[in-house]
């Protein structure tokens, strides 16, 4: 080799290279394209949590329709599914925002308690808030259907779940969209 080549930096190794590294235009392109996957991404996960919470939200309130149905038939008396006014509370509350819900016999001991998560909202059909079964499994649904509307106010597409309860108990869910109240 001769001493030109050796001195050449492209053709040693060790020698600093100027050049090498990232550019300001190929680095702002790259930020700008994180940037906008980030605003494709964020209400596309926003939107996923949603549907988490109303989907468990539902199955937990139709677990407890269930429960209180089937504790109706085990135990050969009325039991109530009904909003309550508090968190520890173990009266049936006839009007009021649905935030809280019991499962509760005849002399008021809660068999079951929950509530609504916060970022969501319950409205329902329900004559005074309440659903009472009988020991034979029917319950006091007097117009064939009543239903339970679980939504969400933020979000896209389908935003709410519709909990219809039969005269038999028998539950069905459905997704739909509309104004949140």
């Amino acid at each position: 080799m001769t001493n030109a080549m050796i001195n050449n930096p492209r053709n040693n190794p060790h020698s600093h290279q100027s050049g090498s590294g990232f550019s300001l235009v190929e680095m702002m392109v790259a930020v700008a394209i994180i940037a906008i996957l980030a605003t494709v991404a964020i209400p596309a996960s926003q939107n996923m949590i949603i549907q988490s919470r109303l989907s468990s939200q539902t199955n937990d309130l139709v677990g407890a329709i269930q429960a209180a149905r089937g504790e109706a038939i085990k135990r050969n008396q009325q039991i109530r599914f009904c909003r309550t006014a508090s968190a520890d509370g173990t009266d049936c509350a006839g009007a009021g925002r649905w935030e809280f819900w019991i499962v509760v016999n005849t002399a008021n001991t809660v068999l079951r308690r929950g509530s609504i998560n916060s970022e969501l909202r319950l409205t329902s059909t329900l004559n005074l808030g309440r659903l009472t079964f009988i020991p034979s499994g029917t319950n006091s649904v007097t117009t064939g259907n009543d239903s339970l509307t679980l939504c969400s106010p933020t979000g896209s597409g389908n935003t709410a779940r519709l909990i219809t309860v039969g005269l038999g108990g028998r539950t069905s869910i459905s997704k739909t969209t509309g104004a949140c109240s």
